[in-house]
């Protein structure tokens, strides 16, 4: 009987193939990586030993963001998080729901340790870290459904877990996008964990953070005086500064189960055309679809005129889609108020395709965006 690749039933390849595992990762394997976290790796890659290990030091090691830059004026640690350089994408088709669920218990243990070393360094007990979310880099891609479910996942395992962590949130070179990206994390967070998110203004916010945290401590990109070794002025030595996961790792694709989607259905040659209207300036509009056979062709229109079926910019060009086995998924930003268009039309002459749809606007209200 063939084994499950799970602890007490292995076949003696599988057995191999984990002590191969181990012997090549001995150099980055600590004690919480146990034969059952090291199997979940392999049943993911199908056993193959190179992708496994590929995908264990890479994704979880270089391409995750952050780190420790050192103390405040006050003595509280502080953590810098380029947020806007995570792939989500990428993490999520490499690696499984188990582990990135991991991954935000590592990340959330791994601050924690490193506040009780802080107050032991000290001498004496430092309540919380300050944490400078740098969203340069962030864009309607990171509204993806999967992605923010990642990060939301990631605020409710530190609200749960590890409560007062945090003293304060400086969040820096935040684009136009951020209040609808902030709308939808925000019923994950506290209460008390809101009031200390402060979104500093472009121009001002090297000075604020100056106030607060030495300029030696402080790398150059972020207002102070610190850079590497070698010049480079955001001090990649003690920061992951994250990036693009290669496609070679992905195990999976993410898409909303179909019974959840809305189903229509486009004669042979036929158009559909969805209105959708945007109230509130700086929104986005975020799709998924895919078809049951073949082909389609998909756009998006901005009509500045409702009345004027020419008076039309073009948002996301016609393209013909191949989604009936990976379905299409994306976003974009939808910054103008006004009716957007989306538009199906199905290519084929002679027959009629089921189209299966989500489509949203994600949009903050003045008075919401006028609070951040």
């Amino acid at each position: 009987m063939a084994g499950t690749g799970r602890v007490g039933n292995l076949t003696k390849d599988q057995e191999a193939k984990l002590a191969q595992l181990k012997e090549s990762l001995k150099d980055v394997l600590k004690d919480k990586h146990t034969d059952h976290h090291l199997l979940r790796f392999l049943r993911a890659r199908n056993f193959n030993l190179k992708k496994t290990e590929e995908m264990f030091r890479e994704v979880f090691e270089k391409h995750w963001v952050g780190g420790v830059i050192g103390s405040d004026k006050e003595g509280h640690m502080v953590v810098i998080n380029p947020i806007g350089h995570v792939d989500p994408r990428g993490f999520l088709y490499s690696v499984t729901a188990d582990d990135a669920h991991r991954l935000g218990m590592y990340i959330a243990q791994e601050q924690y340790n490193r506040l009780k070393s802080n107050s032991k360094k000290q001498g004496r007990y430092v309540e919380g870290m300050t944490l400078i979310m740098d969203l340069e880099g962030l864009t309607a891609e990171y509204l993806w459904r999967p992605g923010i479910r990642m990060f939301t996942d990631l605020a409710s395992i530190l609200e749960q877990h590890y409560p007062e962590t945090i003293r304060t949130i400086y969040v820096v070179r935040a684009p136009a996008i951020f209040p609808v990206a902030y709308n939808l994390i925000k019923p994950f967070l506290q209460e008390n964990t809101r009031k200390k998110i402060q979104v500093l203004k472009s121009g001002t916010w090297e000075k604020v953070l100056l106030e607060k945290i030495d300029a030696s401590v402080l790398p150059k990109h972020w207002g102070g005086t610190r850079v590497d070794p070698d010049g480079n002025p955001k001090c990649p030595s003690i920061l992951k500064l994250g990036g693009k996961v290669p496609e070679s790792m992905y195990v999976k694709n993410y898409f909303k189960d179909e019974e959840n989607l809305t189903k229509l259905s486009i004669p042979a040659g036929g158009t559909k055309c969805l209105k959708y209207e945007v109230r509130w300036p700086n929104s986005a509009i975020r799709y998924q679809f895919k078809t049951n056979e073949g082909e389609i062709m998909f756009a998006i229109e901005y009509r500045r005129n409702p009345n004027n079926k020419k008076d039309v910019d073009v948002i996301f060009p016609q393209q013909k889609m191949f989604c009936n086995i990976t379905p299409a998924d994306g976003e974009v930003d939808a910054s103008r108020l006004g009716i957007y268009l989306i538009k199906f039309e199905n290519p084929a002459k002679m027959t009629a395709k089921t189209l299966s749809y989500s489509i949203e606007v994600l949009e903050v209200d003045g008075e919401e965006a006028d609070k951040l």
